[in-house]
């Protein structure tokens, strides 16, 4: 089955706008609240901009070593709220925002597991120029999504579904959330660095840093949302034992 980029656009928004309530719910307190608690406490690396690999390597090194429980609590409540976001967009779930959290909970070791076998099969190819592991990237994109629909308790069955659901459309996947990356990524620049000239302006230049944060924060979370809410459509699209997107949502 050709992607049709159109229809699972569309079917995106379909999902958004049909399960509004419950992803806002779960994204605000698993994705938002611990992305802006981070953004504000714990400081970024400063870099002066003449540092040279083995300064980089040291700066960073320092940070993630004195950060790395915020890092690691972080990672995992986000990991979480992402992974109940799946139930509540998966065409076969219509659980209630309770329901999807802990039905989350019983499957998020295994989503875990899963996302660690795509990282160790798609590093050499991130070795190898990049494009192949983008490419492996996209083949496993929907893994989460078939955890959650098919109740797949097999992390390595959820990388062949992923791969077989994928077939013969693995660069289109690549390609159509590759340009939702990057016009997400431009926007929500544009909109920091707008809000950062504002705060800057109305403060003498001080900035606002918790204005900022937050501005940050929910155009993030905005972003994974979208996210999502695509790569659960491309699933819809690609299965064939569901309906289409367009039929689902028209």
């Amino acid at each position: 089955m050709k992607l049709n980029y159109m229809q699972c656009w569309n079917g995106a928004m379909g999902l958004l706008v049909a399960h509004k309530e419950a992803i806002l719910a779960i994204a605000g307190v698993f994705i938002f609240l611990p992305t802006l608690l981070f953004a504000q406490y714990v400081v970024p690396p400063v870099l002066n901009g003449d540092e040279d690999g083995s300064a980089m390597i040291a700066i960073y090194s320092a940070y993630f070593s004195e950060n790395s429980f915020s890092i690691m609590i972080s990672n995992l409540v986000i990991s979480f709220g992402s992974l109940a976001i799946y139930f509540s967009l998966a065409p076969s779930r219509n659980g209630t925002v309770a329901e999807d959290l802990v039905a989350a909970l019983k499957m998020f070791l295994i989503y875990l597991l899963a996302n660690l076998a795509i990282g160790i099969i798609a590093l050499p190819g991130f070795l190898l120029f990049i494009v192949p592991g983008l490419y492996l990237t996209a083949r496993f994109l929907l893994v989460p999504v078939v955890i959650v629909d098919q109740r797949e308790r097999n992390p390595i069955e959820a990388l062949k579904k992923s791969w077989a659901l994928t077939k013969s459309n693995g660069f289109s996947v690549l390609l159509f959330v590759l340009i939702i990356a990057v016009v997400g990524t431009i926007t929500i620049g544009v909109l920091e660095a707008v809000t950062g000239v504002i705060t800057r302006l109305a403060t003498s230049g001080a900035g606002w840093p918790f204005v900022e944060n937050l501005v940050a924060a929910l155009t993030g979370t905005a972003f994974q949302l979208v996210l999502a809410a695509v790569i659960t459509s491309i699933y819809i699209e690609l299965n064939g034992s569901n309906n289409k997107v367009s039929e689902i949502f028209s």
